[in-house]
């Protein structure tokens, strides 16, 4: 990487480390006064500054690990595959530690298991296809409830 696109980046990367104090300073107030809408009203506004200073945290980390690799030379370089990452993709995310090949491999393999993960469910600490659960349930035309699972359905299911 060309030294005037290091210092670029590196300007960039303690532009925002900068900015880190100023984000703190903005947030809102952490009293519960006033009436109760008052106190509904706070409580949501801390639990937003809560959410934006986790993610404004894991931000600045990754900010702190691009300077670093900076400093060792080895920015611009894909964690995975060791290629050289794309001027342009770092200009979009200048934090990224993958190249766009090895991002979206990584993007479809969790896509992958979040739908694996919504096509079952647990049972008895295992994870059953919906397709095999519902077939030990049974419409319940007697209770509240609409559905329910006999023992021996269950045992069918998981057995």
């Amino acid at each position: 990487m060309e030294k005037a696109t290091i210092e670029q980046f590196k300007n960039l990367f303690l532009d925002i480390l900068s900015e880190e104090e100023v984000f703190e300073g903005k947030l809102s107030p952490t009293t519960l006064e006033g009436d109760e809408v008052d106190v509904v009203s706070t409580e949501k506004a801390n639990q937003m500054d809560f959410r934006l200073q986790a993610r404004n945290a894991i931000y600045m980390n990754k900010v702190r690990k691009s300077l670093q690799k900076l400093e060792e030379g080895t920015f611009g370089e894909c964690e995975e595959c060791g290629a050289e990452i794309s001027y342009n993709r770092l200009l979009a995310r200048p934090t990224a530690d993958l190249c766009i090949h090895c991002k979206e491999a990584e993007e479809k393999e969790e896509n992958q298991l979040v739908n694996r993960n919504r096509a079952s469910t647990k049972i008895g600490g295992r994870v059953l296809p919906i397709e095999q659960l519902e077939k030990g349930y049974q419409r319940d035309e007697t209770s509240t409830s609409n559905y329910h699972v006999s023992h021996m359905d269950y045992q069918d299911i998981v057995g």
